[in-house]
């Protein structure tokens, strides 16, 4: 996401997001991360809670996980609908890499219109802090943009983090307009072959299970272009006078999340998280 501040720790990068600290450093790396560690890291940067993960791709089934591809990508593979559609947004649009200084003159207006289509109460950038965000991005981000073949305007772009012979799609941007005519298909065909094929990584991700608003876009990925779940265990650890209310608070998370309110949806979000990492406590390892 657009707007957050990130640091290097214990040889992994970090990202602060509404006040939670998240690892950006792809999931098959071990974090080496313990409670003790992980309230340092916390206390260090006074933030609310602190987030990682480990054991990723050793579970059969989990409560948390990421979205990966990590087969080559055949158009030959995919089913004959989706296949359709590629073709068809391949004519429409061009999808390629492009420099950082072309999201900053083009962007926005990629950023505000996909943003509009969310339900979420994060905080919708002006340009201004637009431009200074995405100068701030990590230096391992690679930018794709998607243009109107005819036109040449833009219509959507991605930020991905490059590590570890992997990449993150960190977060992409569509405009409506451009979905309907299968941006969306030409972009993750694009991307999924230059990383894969092209650069032979190790897999492509579209990241963590979402909590913090509606998306469709892992159920997108896995029925059209092949992606799985790769499950993980989740670990939360909070800032001292935090835990003790989540935990008090915890035994009425269906009813909190019914009230309307950007304060009430955030704490459902933190109480979310607390019910998905407690689901793996116990989780059993593939044999």
């Amino acid at each position: 996401m657009i707007g957050y501040t990130y640091f290097n720790k214990k040889g992994f990068i970090w990202r602060i997001n509404h006040n939670a600290i998240i690892p950006l450093t792809m999931p098959h790396i071990n974090h080496y991360i313990d409670e003790n560690i992980a309230r340092n890291i916390l206390k260090e940067h006074q933030e609310l809670l602190i987030r990682w993960d480990d054991n990723f791709d050793q579970f059969d089934t989990s409560e948390w996980w990421y979205i990966i591809k990590d087969q080559p990508e055949k158009l030959e593979n995919l089913s004959s609908n989706t296949r359709s559609k590629v073709r068809r947004g391949l004519r429409t649009f061009i999808c390629e890499p492009c420099s950082m200084n072309v999201i900053v003159s083009e962007g926005y207006s990629v950023y505000l219109s996909a943003f509009r289509r969310y339900t979420t109460f994060e905080y919708i950038l002006n340009q201004n802090e637009f431009v200074k965000a995405i100068k701030k991005l990590p230096n391992k981000t690679e930018f794709w943009a998607v243009r109107d073949a005819k036109s040449k305007i833009m219509v959507s772009f991605s930020e991905n983090i490059i590590c570890d012979n992997t990449c993150f799609y960190n977060t992409i941007w569509f405009q409506p307009e451009g979905l309907k005519h299968y941006s969306s298909y030409a972009l993750f065909y694009k991307m999924n072959k230059h990383y894969l094929n092209e650069k032979g990584f190790k897999y492509v991700s579209d990241g963590a299970r979402s909590i913090s608003h509606q998306t469709n876009i892992h159920e997108f990925l896995q029925s059209k272009f092949g992606f799985r779940k790769a499950y993980s265990s989740l670990h939360v650890s909070y800032v001292a006078w935090l835990a003790p209310v989540v935990f008090c608070l915890y035994p009425f998370r269906n009813w909190i999340k019914k009230i309307p309110g950007t304060i009430f949806q955030k704490i459902s979000i933190v109480l979310e998280q607390e019910r998905i990492r407690r689901s793996c406590l116990r989780l059993p390892m593939k044999t």
